[in-house]
């Protein structure tokens, strides 16, 4: 049975480094690798909102199938996952649901102050994941 690694995927290139150094770590273990990625709703219910959030989904699931293309041309099975809603709870949901071996998440990069804290979701998840929280300072 492969190892399951559940990794978080926003479409920024912090998740992309994060990605790619999950990729050169485990890939030796031809692992499963399960993408996730949240996009969430709309700020209101505007009819601008909402096309702006149907045009996110749609780019966002784009990137996932390129992004899942390229991983399982080189070393390993891939799933993705794609939610709705809030991060922090359906990136949890997911690691609920899927039971992976661990999860890899990129911390959101910034100045001086944001370097010295982890961000909202990769702090979320430290705390309430049941599994190792593997997170890439990139």
């Amino acid at each position: 049975m492969s190892m399951k690694i559940m990794v978080c995927h926003d479409g920024s290139e912090n998740a992309q480094k994060a990605l790619d150094q999950a990729v050169e770590l485990f890939k030796a273990s031809r692992p499963e690798m399960i993408l996730v990625s949240v996009v969430e709703g709309p700020a209101d219910a505007s009819m601008i909102n909402e096309e702006l959030f149907e045009q996110q989904k749609s780019e966002r699931h784009d990137l996932l199938k390129r992004v899942a293309e390229r991983l399982a041309g080189c070393c390993c099975e891939v799933d993705v996952v794609m939610a709705n809603g809030d991060a922090r709870k359906m990136l949890l949901e997911a690691v609920n649901q899927k039971k992976p071996d661990i999860l890899v998440i990129g911390k959101r990069g910034g100045g001086v102050i944001k370097e010295m804290v982890l961000g909202s979701v990769s702090a979320y998840l430290i705390r309430h994941a049941k599994c190792p929280v593997m997170v890439f300072h990139t």
